[in-house]
């Protein structure tokens, strides 16, 4: 309903539908820069990308005053390289490659970590952290887990894409063809 009274099922649908619209185009071209950021570091197209981050500080940083705690400690500490640690985790037909990426004036600055066969990942759980989602990954051939950190899957079809990818429990995406009932 609009503050300046009720809308008619017309307008209603048309808001709708270009909200839509703008989730679409939104989707599309997330979608197509991530896949032209990642391409040149593997050397091939990517199948899925998903963005993560190696370290759950960030959803802390959204609580008030402890994220004020979190600035002052980085900055006394190591600098703001600390508390960024941002990964994309693409998929091939074949390899997994985990890679870093660097934000600077110049843009992201992505960076390869590892690659891997996909069939060495497999998903052992994904968990809620606070405000964000942990990926938990078992490596073949190593102890510990790879625990990356993602926005909430619901909301986030780059990195559930990655996970249901991989063999794990993942929503799928919106529909954004049409309004939803």
């Amino acid at each position: 309903m609009s503050p300046f009274g009720p809308l008619d099922a017309k307008e209603e649908d048309q808001n709708e539908e270009e909200r839509l619209a703008v989730a679409r185009r939104f989707r599309e071209q997330k979608t197509t820069r991530l896949r032209e950021l990642v391409a040149p570091v593997i050397g091939t197209d990517p199948v899925e990308v998903g963005e993560f981050s190696t370290r759950p500080l960030e959803a802390l940083a959204a609580v008030p005053m402890v994220g004020a705690f979190l600035a002052l400690g980085a900055r006394a500490g190591r600098g703001r390289q600390r508390l960024s640690a941002d990964v994309l985790l693409a998929l091939d037909a074949e390899q997994a490659h985990l890679i870093g990426v660097k934000n600077d004036v110049a843009g992201p600055q992505p960076s390869l970590i590892w690659s891997r066969p996909r069939s060495d990942l497999t998903i052992v759980g994904v968990t809620q952290k606070f405000m964000r989602q942990q990926v938990e990954i078992a490596l073949a051939g190593e102890e510990e887990t790879l625990k990356l950190y993602a926005n909430a899957l619901k909301a986030n079809p780059w990195a559930s894409g990655v996970v249901r990818a991989l063999g794990g429990d993942a929503p799928e995406p919106r529909d954004l063809s049409a309004p939803q009932d």
